[in-house]
């Protein structure tokens, strides 16, 4: 692998860092740790597509990026994504 290609994984980690962040907007993750997490899951789905020499990494970086942020945003403390709002009022 070049480092090129180990570039373009961490690029497809941040977009998809980037992606989460604007889709859950205030219910989700802040931007930095969104990013951080989008990378490091896109990196170590390429690395285990690597270690058993599959095909496909570019995909399996987004899915290793997807589900490490849906993860995180799901099992936070402070206000879970899939968690009812809490309304004002009666």
């Amino acid at each position: 692998m070049t480092f090129m290609t180990f570039l373009a994984y961490i690029t497809l980690g941040l977009f998809i860092g980037w992606l989460s962040r604007v889709i859950t907007q205030d219910r989700g993750v802040e931007m930095i740790p969104s990013l951080f997490f989008g990378v490091l899951g896109a990196v170590s789905g390429m690395l285990i597509v690597q270690f058993l020499g599959l095909a496909g990494g570019a995909f399996y970086a987004v899915v290793g990026a997807m589900g490490i942020l849906f993860t995180v945003n799901v099992f936070r403390q402070d206000d879970p994504v899939f968690m009812e709002t809490k309304t004002s009022g009666s």
